[in-house]
């Protein structure tokens, strides 16, 4: 047997009796002071790591809990078993769950929570996010589909998914979160349901190039967002999930009908936003 297949089986055994553990002092854990909700295939892993190297950031047990979309229906106490045990009032802890900014409930259901919790939102170019988003689907295999099918077929399957959403505010929408290529790229109604829920200042949204062009300044300006020291050196040399590059014929042509799909929408949420990204 591997020495992978053997860490495997550690940790299935291990991980329930840790977790459960930690449930038991659910209320001596600290609550998060900010959420990363997406988007999906836009850095937030990267930034997440970033931010957690910061010593009064604390991480979560798991960087993407998923309480207020996949686990809502479990109680406050498994969600507060992820977080690390309360501390001096000087650190703070955070998670960073791209599905949050799509799920149709779970914005609210984190204003609900904490109406002053912050929210950084990174947002990638959509056309280019669509396509990486197939292609991760596809290399995890829960997309059969090729790519013009799949987008194709993108219609028909939400109206699917929100139509179980409506009767059921408990869904596990996995379809949803899976093949939703062009719906999680179009921002402006997600930031909308966003600056509705939670006020101005305490709202953090980013431009994914400009994150990865200049990522010590981005992140040196993340931590002045969240109140700690943003002075202090964090190592930004690593990058966590590589993006694609659209080289295919298929993908550039599906590409540049994208960026057109994408362009009115764009221009209204650069207005709501109050600065304009360099989407070329």
């Amino acid at each position: 047997m591997s020495n992978n297949k053997i860490k495997n089986i550690i940790k299935k055994i291990v991980f329930p009796i840790r977790f459960n553990s930690r449930r038991l002092i659910g209320g001596n854990r600290m609550e998060p002071s900010f959420i990363i909700v997406g988007a999906q295939k836009a850095g937030t892993t990267s930034l997440y790591k970033y931010l957690t190297q910061h010593p009064d950031i604390k991480a979560t047990l798991l960087k993407e809990v998923h309480y207020f979309d996949l686990n809502y229906d479990k109680p406050l106490s498994w969600y507060q078993s992820f977080f690390p045990l309360k501390r001096n009032n000087k650190i703070i802890t955070g998670e960073a769950s791209p599905y949050y900014m799509f799920h149709p409930y779970a914005i609210k259901r984190i204003a609900n929570f904490n109406a002053n919790i912050k929210i950084i939102v990174l947002l990638r170019e959509p056309a280019s996010r669509a396509i990486s988003h197939y292609y991760h689907e596809v290399r995890l295999g829960r997309e059969t589909l090729g790519l013009g099918e799949a987008f194709n077929q993108e219609d028909q399957r939400m109206q699917e998914e929100l139509e179980k959403f409506r009767n059921n505010q408990h869904y596990i929408g996995y379809n949803h979160q899976r093949f939703s290529y062009q719906s999680r790229s179009d921002y402006l109604p997600q930031i909308k349901e966003i600056k509705e829920c939670f006020k101005e200042e305490n709202i953090k949204i980013i431009d994914s190039k400009e994150f990865f062009k200049h990522t010590s300044e981005t992140v040196k300006d993340v931590l002045k967002f969240l109140g700690v020291d943003p002075d202090f050196k964090i190592k930004t040399e690593k990058r966590f999930n590589s993006w694609e590059k659209i080289a295919d014929p298929e993908e550039k042509e599906i590409y540049t009908k994208l960026k057109a799909k994408f362009k009115n929408s764009n221009d209204t949420l650069f207005d709501l936003i109050g600065k304009k990204f360099d989407w070329k």
